[in-house]
């Protein structure tokens, strides 16, 4: 049987056709170069996308009146898989089906191996994998990977069983588009400059661009419109100046100034997480235009591909002509494991980030 394989409107477009799968796999992008190297923790999901998703699914597969005794959402960290496995198989209530959403299940095989307590994870995964071969028709059960490790044999298991939607991360150039659909759907207008200006400003991290379209929309009222004017006056400049200081900075190897502008970032209410997104969206336009290189690309194609207008391309290709497609990769896990120290407290923040930017700037032989 071969696995589908569904992008979040195609996903969109079958639920709301009605039809429902009873196993899915919501995870990140899984590009071919990612299956080969084992490189797939580095794409994570775009969690916008990811809960519109969860939302879509909970509102057409479950009516509101019945929906408190048919929806489970449980972390896999939490739960016994005996549990979790009970309440996939319950029958739904004044309902035809029951919903089982589930995360970190990667998370929990791996922290009990890291641990060595693994005495129990055969039966467990056993007992997951007979679920999967013959789920439940009456339930819907989704899980949710952050990141998908191939080593672990359950992850494999999910891959082969599941219905796998792909949240990947859009692009620059993607995510203009994305903003002039999202006002189009509130019955207003963007003007294309505006457009330009707002994900120049904020970057293509979907959660912060919904955001401020939401006070845009609120800012210009009954008009309607959205003009650069708006942008500029309402928009914090977080991107178009110091975080582009701060590429530039981590790709000219330069720590001390690097740090200077986080801190000026910092200093200025910036948020963390925010900083850490532009960092990992440099990186992640320097691999793909590694990858465009190594296949003979124009310089014109490469500065398409990573969002870049032309002007700005020369000095970013040339970078990324001089840096080995290793240290990019090494570069990648370093901001995957200051976005889960981020997002687990461990340390405050900006040690975090300013130990990422030593990191980034100074990579070390066994990183490599």
């Amino acid at each position: 049987m071969t696995t589908k394989r569904l992008t979040p409107e195609t996903f969109r477009k079958t639920i709301e056709r009605g039809e429902i799968e009873p196993l899915y796999l919501f995870t990140g992008w899984l590009p071919e170069e990612a299956r080969r190297t084992g490189d797939e923790e580095l794409y994570a999901p775009e969690a916008y996308l990811l809960r519109e998703a969860v939302q879509t699914l909970v509102a057409r597969a479950l009516d509101p009146t019945s929906r408190a005794f048919n929806l489970s959402q449980v972390s896999a960290l939490e739960t016994p898989m005996a549990d979790l496995l009970a309440m996939a198989r319950e029958l739904p209530v004044l309902s035809p089906r029951r919903l089982v959403i589930v995360r970190d299940l990667d998370k929990k095989w791996r922290a009990r191996e890291e641990a060595e307590e693994a005495r129990d994870l055969p039966a467990e995964q056993a007992a997951l994998i007979e679920y999967l071969k013959h789920p439940v028709p009456t339930t819907t059960l989704v899980f949710i990977l952050e990141h998908v490790d191939r080593r672990l044999t359950i992850v494999t298991a999910l891959l082969k069983a599941c219905t796998i939607v792909e949240f990947r991360r859009l692009s620059e150039r993607e995510a203009l588009e994305w903003v002039r659909g999202y006002v189009r759907r509130q019955q207003a207008v963007i003007e294309e400059a505006a457009a330009a200006a707002l994900v120049g400003l904020v970057g293509s991290d979907l959660t912060f661009l919904a955001a401020e379209l939401e006070k845009l929309l609120t800012y210009v009222g009954e008009r309607r419109m959205i003009a650069r004017a708006d942008v500029e006056q309402l928009v914090v400049r977080h991107r178009e100046h110091s975080n582009f200081e701060l590429a530039d900075w981590i790709l000219a190897r330069r720590p001390a100034a690097a740090w200077r502008i986080l801190r000026r970032q910092l200093a200025a209410g910036e948020e963390p997480v925010k900083l850490l997104g532009a960092i990992a969206s440099l990186y992640r336009r320097m691999l793909l235009a590694k990858e465009l290189m190594a296949r003979g690309a124009p310089s014109a194609e490469v500065a398409r591909a990573a969002g870049l207008p032309l002007s700005a391309a020369g000095r970013f290709n040339e970078h990324v002509r001089r840096i080995p497609r290793d240290e990019i990769i090494a570069g990648l896990r370093h901001i995957a494991r200051t976005d889960d120290a981020l997002k687990s407290s461990i340390g405050p923040p900006e040690v975090q980030l300013e130990l990422l930017l030593y990191r980034l700037c100074a990579p070390s032989e066994e990183d490599l």
